[in-house]
Parts: C-alpha cells; sequence; structure tokens
C-alpha cells in the first residue's frame, strides 16, 4: 500500500491524501491489521508509535517493532501487563501537528527517526504528554535543551557528536593528536567535524591546516585533491579527520590519493578493508550494560543477530513499559523518575522500584540510558584500527 493510499477493506468516505495510516499492534510486535482514522477519530491505544511512512525505511519500522515487541514480552514474564500500542505512519519530514491536533491522543508519543523537533516540543508542551525519540542522534540534539517542550522531550540513543569525541580522544590517547580534519560539506558532517575539533582541542590535541580548522572539499576534484596533499606536506599532520559517508565521492578519493605512509586516515564510520596508511574508525552501534541479556533473548527470538534499530526499540519499550507504571496515577507517563545517577537494574527490579514511586535507572541495550530531559544518553563505542597494507618489495 503506498503513501498515502487506503486499505480497501477499511475505506470509508472520504479521506485526506496525507491522513495517517494505522495499524493495530500485538504484544509481540506483529502487525494485525491497518485502517485509516478520520480526522476527528481518537486514538484508542495507550501508547502511539509514529513510523515512516516511506518505503524505503519500512524495515527501520520492522527493527523498532521487533526491539519494542521483545521489551513487551519480558514486561509480561515479570507479571506485568504491557500498555496497549496503537501505530501510525507519518511521510518523512511531516509536522505530526496537523494530524494529531483536535484528537485525543495518548499522554506518551514515540517519534519517527531523524525529525524536526521544533514541532514535537510544541506538541509536547500543547498537550502535556512526553515524547521518546527511538532514533534521533543528529546535530539537532544539541539545541534540544533550549527547544520549546524539553523537559517532556527524550533521546532514546546517544547522539553521534560521541563518535566524533570518541575518535578524537584516541587519536590523543596514541600520541597523534595533531590532525587535519576534512568534511564532505554536509550540514551534518561539518557539525561532527566542528564537534571532532573541538574535542580533540579540549583532550589536548590540536588541529592544524590552513585555517586551523576543519575544511570543507564538497568537491573532491584532482585539483582539490593537490591541494590536500600540499598542506599535508606543509603543515605535517599525524592524522586526517575524514568526515564523510562510506564509499562517497571524497572518501574514494582520499583512498586513492598518495598520502604520507605515517598518516592515520581517520573515518566516522567502521573501517572494513587496508590501504596504504593506517585507520581507525568506530562503530555505529552503541552498547549498554544490557546488551548481552537483549542479544541473547533476540537471537532466542528471532533467529538472527539485532543491530542498531532493533536495540533502540527494545530500550524504547523498556521505558515506555515503566512510563505506563507508578505508585500513583499522577506519576503515570512521565519519566522524570529517570536517574542517571542510580544504579541500573534489570527491568523486572525496575518495575518493581517504579511500583512504589522510587527513582531508578535501567541497564540499556543500545546504550547506557543514563538520560535527562533533553539529553540524549551515553554508550560504549568500539573503534576499529586497521593497520596498512604491507609494503611490497622492489623488483
Amino acid at each position: 500500500m503506498g503513501r498515502g493510499e487506503v486499505d480497501s477493506s477499511t475505506r470509508s468516505g472520504s479521506v485526506r491524501p496525507w491522513a495517517f495510516r494505522w495499524g493495530a499492534m500485538g504484544l509481540a510486535a506483529s502487525l494485525i491489521g491497518v485502517q485509516s482514522l478520520g480526522a476527528s477519530s481518537a486514538i484508542g491505544g495507550q501508547v502511539l508509535m509514529l513510523l515512516p511512512a516511506d518505503g524505503q525505511v519500512a524495515s527501520v519500522g520492522d527493527g523498532l517493532r521487533r526491539g519494542y515487541g521483545l521489551a513487551m514480552a519480558e514486561a509480561r514474564a515479570c507479571g506485568v501487563i504491557p500498555p496497549s500500542l496503537e501505530l501510525g505512519w507519518l511521510p518523512t519530514g511531516e509536522d505530526p501537528r496537523p494530524f494529531l491536533l483536535g484528537r485525543t491522543i495518548p499522554r506518551l508519543l514515540i517519534a519517527p527517526p531523524a525529525v524536526s523537533l521544533l514541532p514535537y516540543g510544541l506538541l509536547a508542551q500543547q498537550q502535556n504528554i512526553s515524547v521518546l525519540f527511538p532514533l534521533q542522534r543528529g546535530s539537532s540534539l544539541q539545541r534540544l535543551p533550549s527547544q520549546a517542550g524539553a523537559d517532556r522531550l527524550w533521546p532514546v540513543l546517544p547522539a553521534r557528536s560521541q563518535e566524533a569525541d570518541r575518535l578524537a580522544r584516541a587519536l590523543v590517547d596514541q600520541a597523534r593528536g595533531k590532525a587535519m580534519v576534512i568534511h564532505d560539506g554536509n550540514v551534518e558532517l561539518a557539525a561532527l567535524a566542528g564537534r571532532f575539533a573541538e574535542t580533540l582541542s579540549g583532550a589536548g590535541g590540536w588541529v592544524v591546516g590552513p585555517t586551523n580548522g576543519p575544511i570543507a572539499v564538497s568537491k573532491p576534484s584532482e585539483a582539490a585533491i593537490e591541494q590536500l596533499l600540499d598542506d599535508i606536506s606543509w603543515y605535517q599532520p599525524e592524522a586526517l579527520m575524514v568526515m564523510t559517508s562510506p564509499d562517497s565521492p571524497l572518501a574514494k578519493a582520499v583512498a586513492r590519493a598518495a598520502l604520507p605512509g605515517s598518516l592515520t586516515l581517520v573515518w566516522p564510520f567502521p573501517v572494513k578493508r587496508s590501504l596504504r596508511n593506517p585507520q581507525l574508525g568506530v562503530e555505529p552501534l552503541t552498547r549498554g550494560p544490557g546488551w548481552s541479556r537483549f542479544e541473547q533473548a533476540f537471537q532466542r527470538s528471532h533467529g538472527f543477530n539485532p543491530g542498531l534499530v532493533e536495540a533502540a526499540g527494545y530500550d524504547t519499550g523498556q521505558l515506555t513499559v515503566l512510563a505506563s507504571r507508578g505508585a500513583a496515577s499522577k506519576d503515570l507517563w512521565q519519566l522524570d523518575w529517570l536517574d542517571p545517577k542510580a544504579k541500573p537494574l534489570d527491568l523486572c527490579a525496575a518495575l518493581q522500584a517504579r511500583s512504589q514511586g522510587s527513582g531508578l535507572a535501567i541497564k540499556g541495550a543500545a546504550s547506557r540510558l543514563d538520560l535527562s530531559a533533553a539529553n540524549p544518553p551515553t554508550g560504549e563505542l568500539q573503534l576499529t584500527p586497521v593497520q596498512p597494507l604491507p609494503l611490497t618489495p622492489a623488483p
């Protein structure tokens, strides 16, 4: 069923092409049915999960629901009836307020990935609801504390800026803190390059180059790469931070360039193959103290290894079921009981503590879940160092 289409079995009257498509979801995270609600319809579930309507990112919704469903199954094993869930599909980038204002909506909303935070902050403020962001990781999180409704907005995953921090500190630890920084002009990656430079300087390293800061190489032409090589020869960096995506034109151009053999190439993604230079990358899959238990349970349930999306769905589910519990009704659907300094608990123990109204921390799979309102959690990030190809002896 394409964007804006309505399932023929539930079609009734006139439905606007942008209307939400809804589905009921069982607690085992399986999609049971799809229907379209009229503009004045109430939302029946205790929790509303919004998913991207675009077909090319459908797998994101599948992964989130698998992880979320596993958390609900564990809650049932703890003797707790999980909250009911309703699904909605929203085209990527759409403001949710035109679709939700005027409805009776749940007190907890799970937002789609990579959204503009302002509409959700205004919605949280106007409707007195909490909003979880399972897959929000970009530079927008840096502006979150000053956002309208910030005290009701809860990122679930560590920000990507932590990847830049991890790489910068690793270079200083390896005594290679003199670095040149380039990026491909992408707004998010330019922001990450700036974060890397800031963290490097704060950790005892420094950025060198024509501007003593990150340099944009948006078109890696032969002339641009020649200029880069001249700058490297002049400034003698120990490392080159290349903020770009895997297999981008810039990544390919740098990989082909005749760089000094002692220069370490640093990438904001895992390194998969050897080059003539030593390399350092980082795994995007962050982990928390609950990862091993989650991974084993997910493998038993689904028969394959989970990834970042599934882990984010699981942690979102843990937070959701805990938010549905409290010592009094006034405590329900709030998340201000989270205590990032507390010893993290398994889900059953956390549910017991919530029934007594206690503040607590929960063991996260994708992060430490040491979050507070408007502040993302931290996670364990694994580096991927790769040694250079062996030198070929001259004939």
